[in-house]
């Protein structure tokens, strides 16, 4: 590299540098909650009224921008430092990123009612390997070792759940049991992955808005990413038909190994969820059609739920077996722990040591 070209890197650092720096002046009124202990999101609901969620409950705090304009700015700032564009009329809505890697979503006045208000999801602090999560309850042995033999395997999987259920941090956890040499690549809209192979690739299409430039959009990625040669294709998570369209693409085309997540009620209902998403992308392709493909390359579908007394928990494990869904193990919610209710299939496992 020319002693020019390093120059001009190191002026978009420091640029860029200088932008975070800008936005982490506007968020001063809530920037203690960034480090306080048990607090995984803030809740601004306007320039006044500010919640965070601590340890699962919601709390109301003493913070709060001068005025609607003030946070307005913040919004903004945020925007600009990942060349996004915002406005109140034309573009209301932020879908975005602190880098740190906290997920930000905001919304301005008028489309917010009472004013302009903004979501932030906390990164995690800690980094939850399969382990942990077995240790802090979330799935038992039995299902942790199906789990790692499913990985092993290369089975297609989906995790699935409502918003806050932890799926991510399921699909973190894992992606532990992915071999450390294997080829990985992921895409999502908002990087908020931890993988911790090293043969890794992050790919990220933001919301972006910019004039005569095609959106970067997920479906584009995943074909982009199917001629980088992945042995495992990771797909943060399904929330439209081209990127259904993208990953049913990418499994038919002999990729397995493939995992990712989709808002669904249950197990069950992951397979309808994702074929009406998969159907809305393959307009020219009959319902029943495209429901076959999901249920053919569809192996394994984990539905993570937020309990009312026991914490996040993998409250259902289903296989696909030939097209055929099958439950293997659910939470029993009235006793308050795990239960088997089939033997997974081992005739498409060619490993089946569990240690």
């Amino acid at each position: 590299m020319s002693a020019s070209a390093d120059s001009q890197t190191q002026e978009a650092q420091t640029a860029i540098k200088l932008q975070w720096e800008l936005v982490r002046h506007y968020l001063t009124p809530i920037a203690p909650y960034f480090r306080q202990e048990g607090v995984t999101g803030i809740f601004v609901n306007r320039y006044d009224s500010v919640y965070i969620m601590r340890f699962g409950e919601f709390e109301r705090v003493d913070a709060r921008w001068n005025s609607e304009f003030h946070f307005v700015t913040a919004i903004e700032q945020i925007a600009n430092a990942l060349g996004q564009e915002v406005h109140a009329v034309d573009r209301p809505l932020l879908d975005a990123r602190l880098d740190d890697g906290s997920r930000i979503n905001a919304v301005l006045a008028p489309t917010g009612v009472a004013g302009s208000n903004m979501t932030v999801r906390l990164f995690p602090k800690t980094r939850f390997t399969a382990d942990a999560l077995l240790k802090a309850g979330a799935f038992d042995q039995a299902m942790h070792d199906y789990l790692r033999l499913a990985m092993l395997n290369r089975f297609n999987m989906v995790v699935s759940g409502g918003t806050g259920s932890g799926k991510t941090t399921l699909l973190n956890a894992v992606s532990n049991f992915i071999p450390d040499d294997d080829r990985i690549v992921s895409i999502e809209d908002t990087a908020e992955l931890q993988i911790n192979g090293s043969h890794w690739v992050a790919l990220e299409a933001p919301h972006r808005f910019a004039k005569d430039v095609e959106p970067l959009t997920m479906s584009r990625l995943v074909k982009n990413a199917l001629r980088m040669e992945p042995q495992r294709l990771i797909i943060g998570e399904v929330r439209d038909g081209p990127a259904a369209e993208a990953l049913l693409t990418a499994a038919n085309t002999g990729h397995s190994g493939i995992l990712s997540t989709i808002h669904a009620n249950n197990a069950l209902d992951t397979i309808d969820r994702l074929t009406n998403l998969a159907a809305s992308g393959f307009s020219a392709i009959p319902y029943e059609h495209v429901q076959r493909q999901v249920r053919n390359n569809l192996d394994v579908i984990l539905h993570a739920q937020k309990t009312p007394h026991h914490g996040r928990r993998i409250v259902e494990i289903a296989e696909l077996a030939n097209g055929e869904f099958r439950l293997l193990w659910r939470w029993n919610y009235a006793e308050g722990r795990h239960e088997q209710v089939a033997d997974p299939s081992t005739h498409r496992m060619h490993y089946t040591r569990t240690h």
